[in-house]
């Protein structure tokens, strides 16, 4: 592993080798402790080295605002040990090596939508979570929503999800796509579909809600004035319509409902159960 980690400079761009070179020097002991956590996981696990963007994922800017570099690097350790628990050994191995999953495709009235797990560091959200979802349109591969997520442990040896953070198009049709992707699904928002594959990941787990991150807590916090003008959704609105209640540390506590049967009923509710069940696809047998 630290071989890999000497080798960055050639592979990287003189900014970013410098950047984690100098985050080194100023935290050399959580780099090492994730340098050894990544050497056995590595052997544990996926026996293929880990992609460069998890070597030098940074713990300065992490998921939540005002949290120690030490909690943030224990809960991003507790991600991937969760990960290899409950993931499907492809996946996980795919998602190590900065691969992208194919998780499937939804059909909705007169569109298709696929959706992929990847590393958040390469969908412009390395800073809310550690694996990102993503929503597209199969047509033009338009992103219509990006959950980026850590899994957590909770009581009773059970799991949870933190969401960091989600981000919609930003491109100029990105309201006409979103309208166009609810109509298509039957009334389901992009969100709303995306927050439903992290509930299908939670089907294994005993533990009854989903973590959310709030707009004080988001991420963005703690980077400069210009980024945090960026973030144009209001987080905390949606997570209370979705039935969130005050959690703290993070922000939101939010129920996971639980869906059975395969419906049969409305497009909305085929749509539905369609994208829970993508997350259960996610999960070991």
């Amino acid at each position: 592993m630290y071989r890999q980690a000497t080798g960055l400079a050639l592979r990287l761009t003189v900014r970013r080798a410098a950047a984690f070179w100098l985050r080194t020097a100023f935290s050399p002991w959580l780099t090492m402790r994730w340098m050894r956590f990544l050497a056995a996981f590595t052997d544990r696990h996926v026996q293929a080295p880990p992609h460069d963007d998890l070597l030098r994922k940074s713990l300065a800017t992490f998921l939540v605002h005002r949290m120690s570099r030490h909690r943030r690097l224990k809960l991003l350790m507790q991600h991937f040990e969760i990960a290899g628990e409950i993931l499907c050994p492809n996946a996980l191995q795919t998602l190590w090596q900065g691969g992208h999953v194919d998780i499937g495709t939804v059909s909705g009235r007169d569109a298709d939508y696929r959706l992929e797990l990847c590393l958040s560091d390469h969908c412009g959200s390395r800073h809310e979570g550690a694996y990102s979802l993503r929503l597209k349109r199969c047509d033009d591969g338009m992103s219509l929503c990006t959950a980026s997520f850590i899994f957590v442990r909770c009581p009773g040896n059970s799991y949870s999800i933190v969401i960091g953070g989600m981000q919609g198009p930003a491109s100029s049709e990105a309201k006409r796509a979103m309208i166009a992707a609810t109509r298509c699904l039957g009334g389901l928002r992009p969100k709303d579909a995306a927050l439903l594959v992290l509930k299908g990941l939670m089907a294994r787990s005993a533990t009854p809600y989903l973590i959310a991150v709030s707009n004080a807590r988001h991420a963005i916090n703690q980077r400069a004035a210009r980024r945090r003008r960026m973030m144009l959704a209001d987080l905390d609105a949606y997570w209370i319509e979705r039935g969130g209640v005050h959690f703290p540390q993070f922000g939101f506590r939010l129920p996971v409902d639980p869906i059975i049967g395969d419906g049969g009923g409305s497009r909305r509710d085929i749509s539905k159960i369609a994208f829970w069940k993508a997350g259960v696809k996610l999960l070991r047998r």
